[in-house]
């Protein structure tokens, strides 16, 4: 099987077929495989027990939250580790979700079983709430009574929001630096600095006074990359041969140095052979080389056709690939690239019109690195 891309008129040599894989990279995780090694707990004083059994699968967080011991008006789960990894500037990671697993082996309340995903600043004295800062919102979740099995709650983190997002709230507490402050400035404050992820049994300010017990297992604490970053442009794309305009999107770590960014196709034909081009520089040139589609880059561009990199969609219609930032194709060998760059993708695909074989592309997006 050979592919070749005509691009600015310059043929694009012919490569060789190979699978390839993917990777989704987290910021922070914990399977209480290994014990409980951040010190999860409520509120920094009653780390949790990891059990062996009953978990999801393997080892678990087994922890009892009573109103009785708690300091706040709902009792908190936190990770009291002075070197946990659940937090930082959580916009320049581009931290998009906090996900976790839970059962509730029992539990009996009157209410407020509402759990709530709290980002903490601690104000200057870690493990202490009397002067911290905190972005809330609800997980959607209920902590309900008697014995509810495993699901994993997952709450969406608006981090590139420069406002308070919907369904969000937050307080600076007396103590703390940003008191007073105007909400727009508390959130970029926060979520540029957070130094915990908590559970909050309910709404942790200005709500109703929780109280009961529950007995809880939790399990797959994730920090991680769940939205798109980058930017989209030259779209929407030329209609392929499933009827679909392919598009193309980066999940992700914008941040150079953390090099963690994967590259997306979808809405492409099934069982169709391409692979992911990439540079500098945004273009547009109608259809090269008897393409059906349209590039949108030009000048020196790459082409992901390394081993392991051509993609076959198969029966989904997508294609995905792991971005290496210290190895980047160019027509000339391979580069870094690091922070203050902008450069942009697209995906390149077989694809099938009345004529005959021919091909097409998705649209592009262009990121720049942190």
């Amino acid at each position: 099987m050979r592919l070749a891309l005509v691009a600015n008129h310059s043929l694009l040599t012919a490569i060789t077929v190979a699978a390839a894989s993917t990777a989704h990279a987290q910021i922070a995780s914990d399977d209480f495989e290994s014990g409980n090694p951040n010190l999860w707990g409520v509120e920094f004083t009653m780390p949790g027990a990891q059990m062996s059994t009953g978990g999801n699968p393997g080892g678990r967080l087994a922890l009892t939250v009573e109103s009785a011991s708690s300091n706040l008006m709902s009792a908190m789960i936190v990770p009291a580790s002075p070197n946990h990894p659940f937090r930082g500037n959580l916009r320049a990671l581009g931290a998009a979700e906090f996900r976790f697993d839970r059962q509730v082996e029992q539990g009996s309340s009157n209410f407020g079983t509402l759990p709530f995903l709290v980002l903490g600043n601690d104000g200057g004295t870690p493990n202490d709430f009397a002067d911290d800062a905190w972005l809330f919102a609800p997980t959607g979740d209920s902590f309900q009574f008697g014995f509810v099995p495993y699901e994993t709650i997952a709450t969406a983190i608006p981090f590139d929001s420069m406002t308070v997002p919907a369904l969000w709230d937050l307080i600076a507490l007396p103590g703390h630096p940003l008191a007073g402050m105007a909400p727009s400035t508390i959130w970029n404050a926060v979520i540029e600095d957070v130094s915990y992820v908590g559970i909050s049994m309910s709404r942790p300010f200005n709500g109703g006074p929780w109280f009961g017990i529950h007995d809880l297992s939790l399990d797959n604490m994730v920090l991680d990359f769940g939205s798109n970053v980058g930017l989209n442009f030259c779209g929407p794309a030329n209609t392929n041969s499933a009827g679909l305009q392919g598009q193309i999107s980066l999940l992700g770590n914008p941040v150079a140095a953390q090099n963690s960014l994967e590259m997306n196709a979808q809405f492409l034909p099934n069982s169709a052979f391409g692979f992911f081009i990439a540079g500098p520089t945004q273009g547009f040139v109608m259809n090269p080389g008897g393409s059906e589609g349209n590039l949108c880059l030009s000048g020196a561009i790459g082409r992901y056709v390394g081993p392991g990199q051509i993609q076959n969609t198969g029966a989904t219609g997508t294609m995905s690939l792991p971005i290496d930032l210290t190895n980047v194709p160019t027509p000339s060998g391979f580069t870094a690239l690091t922070a203050g760059q902008t450069w942009n993708f697209q995906a390149w695909h077989r694809d099938i019109s009345p004529a005959g074989a021919t091909s097409n592309f998705t649209d592009a997006v262009s990121i720049t690195l942190l």
